[in-house]
């Protein structure tokens, strides 16, 4: 492991210094997702281009002033511009009076245009502004929304966790009831995608976790984003590995002025509603929570360090309690789960010189949680909880160089360490002892199950690009060297230690609990205990090479042409180019009708733990051994568990496998791949086919109307898929079924071992011996996705800072595989196609999200935001193996004579209304404000389920509770809830 790891990081800093090189040899004008750049063309009255007049542009906030000299065509370009802060430009030309524009304030990632009309002295000049922010976009037709650090401090957010903010667009849906929910962060889905698909970028980097995509890797405090825009289409060829949204943050710079903040926020649980299908005497598990209360303090300040650095540092510290009612007689009553997180942020700019820029930023993202997933409740004791930790740090440095006042380069190096990125501790760690009481509930204490997953990830990246006349070209690479593994996997895996199930206990609750009776060996019903290797590493390399022109075929039409490849080391892909196609056309010239669309590829990565079942229910992985009083593997004494071995003289059980593709050499050796049905050859990442065209109207009053058609074609999605199926089942009624020794009988691996021992295998009891594996999985990439949709988004920026945004989208997301969804599996392992496709488990057709901020007299804010949407899918399944293929199909209901589709349920709409009210008061004789807030987190109280019980049963009625809403927080989005807040600032 260790030889790997020298070799990784020899890799990464000869990949850097590839970069460095390229620096150095390359005349370059950059923009990186973290800046702006803008274009000046300066003309005299009659509309001529002026050659070698001066433009200054200066930034009071950050300092910075830039002089250039106009070219041949009359055009200036600054680039690598910050977005802090508002601009001043001048443009003078002898003979002519100046134009100045004051007030300018810029997008990361966009070029804006500015056509500046010179006139005679005495006159003013005309200036026409496209591209800044809040204004009409013409340089690339990506859609999303841009939100600014006002607009982000305004909004109640849950938990103020910034990653619920691309729900303010109506094309972002959220993905609670497909798992996850420890992480305390939203995941949601775009476009058809799955929700490991968004991809986070942070200051021009990289924030993504290679491990397993769950969220960003390191979380920004609230109070630190100065921007976050959310592309729910990433034409340029800059963005890859994704084929869902791009979240790109840019984080807060200091200013020449101290100016600092206090926060602290509670959400106290006597204010909150409950949440709806339990209460505390009935409540299934430990996520069906009865109260949930949050503190929250942050602060931040800034200012300079001498008269070229400035800093800002934040920092953020959460406590939050969640009860969960224990209903088993043993010990009934309230386990709370201990959430307790801190972020911490510093950021230092320093400008070596008006042509030499660097940054360092450092983010830290540490929680645990005592209940993570609701572990304990219902009738889990505490004696078997654990907790969880995450642990991440991302270290940034980012350079810009100004080599002449048109051509620069910008490089991004960063370094992210997760240790861990999962870790599950038991609270009693050793042997598990689980006895049944005959008065109700189950005691067990103990677990062995525990996991420990770390990864190391080295990134750089660096964009380097030329303004040639109308063309401005961008050639970019970069490189994610990712080592991640560890012990176990996620939740953790193995029962090292062993587990005794004892006979139920009918004696008193003491006597059932004491060491007299789980002492005793005779009282032991069976032992249990998990051998073979649970640790796992991955090298993995996810690296690209982009080209991007963004051409001004005229003064109304942009092209934007570009080509992307990448490569992930961890899958057998190496044809993966991404071209991408666009254009903006500019009705009128005048930036109030822009005409966009465009067509690209994009890959998506696959999560490096995935390794994870490779290697632990590989053929040399981890399997459990159960043993019966008087067979072999029954401890002699309780005391004599865990077993130093596997005993000597039994048979190993029955394994199902979980094989890697591509590995035909190395499985060989343990069972001839060729019987298989159709082992994949090689691992590809999927790819999706995306295009869209809409268009963007300046309407009166500062509103502004976007309506685009986005559709798309995903392939080579991945499926778990058992190789050694059995023959197919065909059902045309209620209730048919086949034992599981009858359908292995036709497994093609089973035919053959029969034949090669001349035995024959009878279907219906087992033979000793038999063959070892029965259900053979591995990752096939035969599931493929259709999505089309309207999205419609209106905009107001008020004079007074006030603001509007109203987001709708329609959709129809179909697939014949979920991506990024536990327990896919089929009906049926042989018929994955058209069987197999019906909606996406995420196909929520109409949702409206309205949000805005009301500046009301007397300093009074007003605002909030309010969802209405679609009830989502779910599957309906019979709740048994029909097919007798355990662990490898999931059975569908027969209804009319045929297998009905997947995810045909319907949950009930969804509907959620949050506003809030904040009251200034400034204090008097200083720069100082005080502000008093109060928010409703879904102020009606509506029942909004995501999740629904879909076991329809094995008879011709459905059986009782189906159709329902499924109660707990992983099925259920949040009943209201109260928060207070107040805010100090200078």
């Amino acid at each position: 492991m260790a030889t790997a790891h020298i070799n990784l990081l020899y890799m990464f800093r000869a990949f850097c210094g590839l970069l460095l090189c390229l620096s150095l040899a390359a005349a370059a004008a950059a923009q990186t997702p973290d800046t702006a750049t803008l274009r000046v063309h300066v003309l005299d009255p009659d509309g001529r281009a002026i050659a070698h007049a001066l433009v200054t542009l200066s930034n009071p906030q950050s300092a910075l002033t830039r002089h250039t000299l106009t070219g041949p065509g009359g055009t200036a370009t600054f680039g690598s511009l910050p977005i802090a802060g508002s601009y001043t430009l001048t443009a003078n030309s002898q003979g002519f009076a100046p134009a100045h524009i004051h007030a300018l304030q810029l997008e990361a990632g966009v070029t804006a245009q500015i056509y500046a009309r010179l006139s005679l002295p005495g006159s003013s000049a005309r200036v026409v502004v496209t591209g800044e922010a809040g204004a009409l976009r013409t340089d690339e037709p990506q859609m999303g929304e841009v939100l600014t650090a006002r607009q982000i401090r305004n909004l109640p957010l849950f938990n103020s966790r910034i990653t619920y903010l691309p729900l303010l667009n109506a094309a972002n849906r959220p993905a609670i009831n497909q798992g996850d929910i420890f992480m305390n962060q939203d995941l949601f889905t775009t476009n058809g995608a799955g929700r490991r698909q968004t991809w986070f970028e942070v200051d021009g980097a990289n924030a993504n976790d290679s491990w397993g995509r769950q969220t960003i890797f390191s979380d920004i405090p609230l109070n630190a984003v100065s921007e976050m825009t959310v592309l729910e289409n990433s034409f340029s060829a800059e963005y890859g590995a994704s084929a869902g949204s791009v979240v790109n943050i840019v984080t807060k710079s200091g200013t020449n002025q101290f100016h600092g903040s206090a926060f602290g926020m509670w959400r106290p649980s006597s204010t909150e509603a409950k949440l709806s299908g339990f209460n505390s005497t009935n409540a299934a598990s430990g996520n069906d929570l009865t109260n949930d209360t949050l503190g929250q303090a942050a602060a931040s300040l800034s200012g300079p360090l001498g008269h070229r650095t400035q800093f800002f540092v934040s920092g953020e510290y959460s406590s939050e309690n969640k009860a969960s009612p224990v209903t088993s007689p043993i010990a009934p009553g309230n386990f709370i789960g201990k959430y307790r997180g801190g972020l911490a942020y510093l950021r230092i700019d320093h400008e070596f010189s008006a042509k030499h820029r660097v940054f360092l930023r450092e983010s830290d993202d540490l929680f645990y949680d005592t209940n993570p997933t609701g572990i304990v409740g219902g009738n889990t004791l505490p004696s078997v909880a654990r907790t969880f930790r995450r642990r991440t740090y991302t270290t940034e440095i980012g350079d810009t160089y100004i080599l002449s006042p048109t051509l620069l380069n910008d490089l991004r190096a960063q370094f992210q360490l997760a240790s861990p990125i999962t870790e599950f501790d038991p609270a009693v760690y050793g042997t598990e002892y689980s006895v049944p009481i005959s008065t109700g509930g189950t005691f067990t204490s103990g677990t062995s199950q525990q996991a420990l997953l770390m990864n190391h990830q080295y990134s750089a990246d660096d964009v380097l690009s030329a303004d040639w006349g109308r063309h401005q070209v961008r050639f970019g690479a970069s490189l994610v060297a990712a080592h991640t593994g560890g012990d176990s996997k996620e939740f953790g895996g193995p029962i090292y230690d062993g587990e005794f199930v004892y006979n139920t206990c009918t004696q008193s609750l003491s006597y059932c609990e004491s060491p007299a009776y789980l002492g005793n060996i005779a009282n032991v019903q069976t032992y249990t205990q998990s051998y073979g290797n649970a640790n796992y590493t991955v090298n993995d390399f996810l690296w690209a090479l982009f080209a991007q022109d963004d051409y001004q075929a005229s003064n109304n039409l942009t092209l934007n042409l570009g080509l992307r490849y990448e490569q992930q080391t961890f899958t057998d892909a190496r044809n993966d180019f991404a071209p991408r196609i666009g254009f903006d056309y500019d009705l009128g010239g005048r930036g109030q009708t822009v005409v966009r669309g465009g067509f690209g590829i994009y890959y998506s990565q696959i999560v490096d733990n995935s390794q994870a079942n490779y290697a632990l229910t590989g053929p040399t992985g981890v399997f459990n051994y159960t043993a019966a009083p008087g067979q072999i593997g029954f401890p002699t004494s309780v005391a004599a568990a865990p077993l130093p071995a596997f005993p000597a003289g039994a048979q190993v059980p029955l394994l199902s496998l979980y094989i890697r593709p591509g590995r035909a050499a190395y499985y060989n050796q343990f069972f001839p791949v060729s019987t298989l049905k159709g082992y994949p050859g090689v691992l590809l990442n999927p790819y999706t086919e995306q295009w869209t065209l809409g268009l963007q109207r300046a309407l009166p009053g500062h509103w502004t109307l976007s309506l685009d058609y986005v559709g798309s074609h995903t392939l080579h999605n991945v499926r778990p898929l058992d190789l050694d199926s059995p023959a197919p089942f065909i059902r045309t009624a209620q209730g048919q079924s086949r034992s599981a020794q009858a359908a292995n009988c036709t497994r093609p691996y089973w035919v053959y071992w029969y034949n090669e021992h001349g035995m024959t295998c009878s279907p219906t009891h087992a033979s000793n011996p038999e063959p070892p594996y029965s259900v053979i999985q591995s990752d096939v990439n035969d599931g493929y996705a259709n999505y089309n949709a309207l999205d419609i988004n209106l905009n107001h920026h008020f004079a007074n800072g006030s603001w509007l945004l109203a987001s709708y989208a329609w959709s129809h997301a179909l697939d014949n595989v979920d991506p990024d969804i536990p327990s896919q599996n089929p009906n049926d392992p042989n018929f994955t196609g058209t069987a197999e496709y019906g909606n996406a488990i995420f196909d929520q057709r109409n949702r409206f999200v309205l949000s805005g901020v009301y500046d009301a007299p007397f300093r009074i804010q007003l605002g909030g935001i309010a969802t209405l949407a679609s009830g989502l899918p779910y599957n309906i399944v019979t709740g048994t193996t029909n097919s007798g293929d355990n662990r490898a199909t999931t059975d569908r209901p027969v209804i009319d004579g045929h297998v009905i589709g997947r995810n045909t349920g319907r949950g009930e709409a969804i509907y959620d209304v949050s506003p809030f009210v904040e009251r200034d008061f400034p204090i008097p004789g200083t720069r100082a404000h005080l502000a008093l807030r109060a928010e409703a987190l879904n102020a009606t109280n509506h029942a909004n389920f995501v999740g629904y019980s879909g076991t329809y049963g094995n008879g011709n009625a459905p059986g009782q509770g189906f159709g329902q809403p499924l109660p707990g927080v992983s099925n259920q989005l949040p009943a209201r809830e109260l928060q207070f807040s107040s805010r100090f600032t200078f």
